[in-house]
Formats: C-alpha cells, sequence, structure tokens
C-alpha cells in the first residue's frame, strides 16, 4: 500500500515531479503543490494517477486522505 503521491511515484519508476505532472496533463507547479497537500487536485487529474499506476478506488481515496494538511 502507497502512504502518499512521492511514494507512488518512487515506487513506480522513480518519476520526476516534472515527468509525473507531464503524464497526467498538469504543471509540474500543479503537481508540486497537490504531492505537497496545499491544493486538492481535481477529479480528473485523480483519475489519470489511478489509470496511471493502475490504482483501485481505495487505494486513490486513501492517497487523497493522506495527503490532504490539515
Amino acid at each position: 500500500m502507497y502512504l502518499n503521491l512521492r511514494d507512488v511515484r518512487y515506487k513506480n519508476g522513480d518519476l520526476s515531479q516534472k515527468d509525473m505532472a507531464q503524464k497526467i496533463g498538469i504543471s509540474q507547479v500543479a503537481y508540486s503543490m497537490i504531492e505537497a497537500g496545499k491544493r486538492t487536485g481535481s477529479t480528473s487529474t485523480w483519475k489519470k494517477i489511478q489509470e496511471l499506476f493502475n490504482l483501485t478506488d481505495e487505494e486513490t481515496w486513501n492517497l487523497q486522505k493522506n495527503n490532504k494538511k490539515d
């Protein structure tokens, strides 16, 4: 199970934030802010992440929950 987006990136090809952003079609700055918990990310962004890494709905939901900064 993945703990956060950074974990997903590293365990799936050691992607940079720039590479990850390109694969899901957003800017590196936007991706960085999502990974840092400063932005939540749109539903479509999370769907692209889910499809890119073949994550289950539960894994994706847990990533979203773990990614939020309170």
